[in-house]
């Protein structure tokens, strides 16, 4: 006998069309990534679309935790839409969670919010100290206003909560270990 936690959600598969401008694709998450030893971002684990990402942030979450096999550290988790115009995510973490860090410190200091501008996540060459290693960590600037402040901004009245991050660190650990959004 079911249990009655059990939830049934129809798939549209002949829904088609371009999303019109400033129109949000908010029915499903999409999880994107920070591969900090190749210095590209990808969707999942195998579609890799180059060193740079715009997004415009619908919200940010700082938690601890010791997810997808890391010791235990800080995590951020952006909520945003892409430039495809998707609902999104991405999770940082050490050196690319305090870059964002400063970034909305600075535009704080100036009055100012992150909310309506277009930010670009771009990986940066570093080498690793200890080991010599090269990897990248991310850094982040503003680059333009946003193009969905509007939709945005509805969306994060009618369906934006802080329990929305609660699924963006729970996901399993991936196979080979490694590009779980969790960069540098």
């Amino acid at each position: 006998m079911a249990g009655g936690n059990e939830m049934t959600h129809e798939i549209e598969l002949a829904e088609v069309g371009k999303l019109a401008d400033g129109e949000i694709l908010a029915e499903s998450i999409r999880q994107w990534r920070s591969d900090c030893q190749a210095g590209q971002f990808k969707i999942g684990a195998t579609q890799f679309r180059g060193g740079k990402l715009d997004m415009e942030l619908i919200g940010a979450q700082i938690s601890e935790g010791e997810y997808f096999g890391y010791p235990f550290q800080k995590w951020l988790a952006l909520l945003f839409v892409d430039p495809d115009g998707i609902l999104s995510s991405i999770l940082f973490k050490t050196e690319s969670l305090d870059n964002f860090e400063e970034l909305r410190r600075s535009y704080r200091v100036k009055g100012e919010t992150l909310l309506g501008k277009t930010l670009r996540a771009h990986m940066t060459k570093r080498a690793s100290k200890a080991t010599g290693n090269g990897y990248y960590a991310v850094e982040f600037e503003v680059v333009s206003p946003g193009k969905y402040a509007e939709a945005i901004a509805q969306f994060r009245q009618q369906h934006y909560s802080p329990a929305m991050f609660r699924t963006l660190t729970t996901t399993p650990a991936l196979e080979n270990g490694g590009g779980n959004g969790n960069g540098k």
